[in-house]
Formats: structure tokens, C-alpha cells, sequence
């Protein structure tokens, strides 16, 4: 049975306090937190970019595509290019890209350490972002653990899920049988899609919240590194018994900033993209089309980066501080014990 390192109840910590903290930090700390964020995010987002741009092949795959779906009017010969079979380098590829997960799941658990420091008013700095690499293997194993109990949670979760929707399906194909008029139909079309996009939204919710209880594992790995991979996951998943509505709603209220980001990125994507399917039209060429997705991929990256830089050490500082509140709140681990823990691997 693991124990609860708190001796009762816990005392709730303010998020509004913990986001201001944060900001202030993000003005006052030294060396600036955007200047070690930006390094962070161009060793890991950047490398990615590059090597995908490089080596990956998804540019010559996106345009082999578009350039298909705008010229071919024979299935046939769109079914063709769609299964056309994979490059000879696409397995290599795969490897390295396996290996560039890697390489950013121990850099981040180095930004993470970086912002725990930060947090505290220690000295912190680029140096930190290194600081994974000592002790790779047991970052490594914890991100593996949490991708395992993540898949477990997700297959539970996924399950009902795909249950409900087979069920509206199977309801709606009844129905639109039985649909004494065109209006009918329209009607169940709509509560069909209302129920699916309702479903798909709780479905995200709940997994959200199951797997929040392993988000301050890195910063648990970080203060007891000697006590493994998997205990820092078990000390993360314990210091939010009870809490976890409350990380819910901490990391809620990050969500807008995070889909703005995503929403920028994926329409300076979509507009250079668009251009380069429009000059392919009128004069047919492959260069315009490649120019296009590639100015896409990269300005999809550069445009919204300095949202990206502060959201990152804006979160990660909150999360950190957060951390810090509940851990430093923590009581020795005999004094409490989670009912019914050891009964759950998860």
C-alpha cells in the first residue's frame, strides 16, 4: 500500500494566486524565463520541425497528395496515390523520430526541473534544461509508466465511449427510416451530431481528469530522483488524491490560451497552404505547391512562438508552484494512508 504523504484533508490552494505568482515571475526572474523557454522550445518543437522538414519525407507526402486530390478525377487513380506504398527511408525515419520523442522527454523533464528551481529561488539557468540527460533511464522509464496507465485509462474510457456512439448511430438509422419527411431527417441529423460532438467533449473531459493525477510527477522525480521512476508516479498520483478537482480546474484554465495557440498555428498552416494549391492550379507546378506547405509548416511554427514561449513558462511555473503548495503542505507518510490504495495499480 503506498501511503499519502499528508496528514488529513487537504487545504486548497488558490489558483488565482498561484497564476499571479507566476506572471510576476515571469517579469522579475533571472536569467529572463523567455530566453530559456525560447531555447527549450527550439531544441525540441524547432529540432522537430527541422528534422521533419529534412528527413521526413511528410512534405513530399502532403503534396504527392494535394496534388492528386486537385488534378485526378479517376478514383482509380486517386486510390493509387492514397496507398501508394511507403519510402524505403520511411522506417529509419520512424526510428529517428522515436529516438527525437526521447531526446524531448528528457529535455522537458529539464525545463521542468529548471522551473522547479525557478519556483523555489534557487539559482536556475539554461544549464538545467541538461540536467535530464543524468539520469535519462528513470525519466524515460517514468514517461513509459504514465504512457502505460494512460493507454489502460483510455481503452476504460474509450470503450463506453465508442458503446454511446454506435448506440446514437443505431438509433438515428431507426429513426431516419421511420422519418415521415426530409425535415425529420434533418432534425435527427443535427441531435445526431449534437450527441456526438457532446460525447466527444465529455469523453475528453474524463480522460483529462483521470490522467491529471500523473502531471506532477516530473517535478516529484525531480526532488527524490533516487527513489525511481515509478515512485514518483505513485507520489504524484498520491499528493492528488483528492485534489484532483482542483488540478482539473487549474488546467482548465489554461485551455483558451492553448486552443488560441493551436487555432493561430493551424491557420497560418492552412492560408499558406491554400495559396500554394491556388498557384498550383493556375500554372501546375509542384514547386509552387512544396513552397507553400513548406512556408506553411514553417510560419505555422515561427508566427505564434512567442505565445507559445509565454504559455509554456506561464503553465509550467503555475504548475510548478502548485507543486511546491501541496507537496510542501505534505506530512510525513505515516500518519495517512489513502483508503484503499493498494487495491489500485493505476
Amino acid at each position: 500500500m503506498y501511503n499519502v504523504p499528508m496528514s488529513g484533508p487537504p487545504q486548497f490552494v488558490s489558483r488565482k494566486d498561484l497564476k499571479r505568482a507566476a506572471r510576476e515571475s515571469l517579469r522579475t526572474d533571472r536569467p529572463r524565463v523567455w530566453k530559456v523557454t525560447l531555447v527549450y522550445l527550439l531544441l525540441t518543437s524547432g529540432l522537430s520541425l527541422l528534422l521533419n522538414l529534412v528527413v521526413g519525407g511528410s512534405v513530399t507526402a502532403t503534396r504527392d497528395m494535394l496534388a492528386a486530390l486537385l488534378t485526378y478525377t479517376d478514383p482509380q487513380q486517386l486510390l493509387a496515390v492514397l496507398t501508394a506504398p511507403a519510402s524505403p527511408v520511411a522506417v529509419p525515419v520512424f526510428f529517428l523520430q522515436i529516438l527525437l520523442q526521447l531526446y524531448a522527454a528528457v529535455l522537458s523533464f529539464g525545463y521542468d526541473s529548471y522551473t522547479l528551481r525557478r519556483s523555489r529561488g534557487e539559482a536556475s539557468g539554461l544549464g538545467d534544461l541538461l540536467s535530464g540527460f543524468g539520469m535519462a533511464g528513470r525519466v524515460i522509464l517514468m514517461n513509459l509508466i504514465i504512457l502505460a496507465f494512460s493507454i489502460c485509462w483510455a481503452v476504460l474510457v474509450l470503450v463506453p465511449a465508442s458503446l454511446i456512439l454506435s448506440f446514437l448511430v443505431t438509433v438515428f438509422a431507426m429513426g431516419s427510416y421511420y422519418a415521415p419527411s426530409v425535415e425529420a431527417v434533418t432534425l435527427q441529423m443535427t441531435i445526431l451530431y449534437a450527441g456526438f460532438i457532446a460525447v466527444l467533449i465529455a469523453t475528453a473531459l474524463v480522460l483529462l481528469f483521470l490522467l491529471l493525477r500523473y502531471v506532477l510527477a516530473p517535478f516529484c522525480l525531480a526532488d527524490h530522483p533516487d527513489d525511481g521512476a515509478l515512485e514518483a508516479v505513485r507520489r504524484s498520483r498520491a499528493l492528488l488524491y483528492a485534489r484532483r478537482g482542483e488540478v482539473f480546474k487549474l488546467s482548465l484554465s489554461f485551455l483558451g490560451w492553448s486552443i488560441l495557440s493551436s487555432v493561430l498555428s493551424m491557420l497560418v498552416s492552412g492560408v499558406c497552404m491554400g495559396l500554394g494549391c491556388a498557384f498550383f492550379l493556375t500554372s501546375g507546378s509542384l514547386t509552387a505547391l512544396t513552397a507553400g506547405i513548406v512556408t506553411g509548416e514553417v510560419l505555422s511554427f515561427l508566427l505564434p512562438l512567442p505565445l507559445a514561449v509565454w504559455l509554456q513558462g506561464y503553465y509550467t511555473g503555475t504548475l510548478a508552484r502548485y507543486y511546491c503548495a501541496v507537496s510542501d503542505a505534505a506530512q510525513p507518510a505515516d500518519e495517512w494512508r489513502m483508503p484503499g490504495e493498494g487495491s489500485r495499480p493505476l
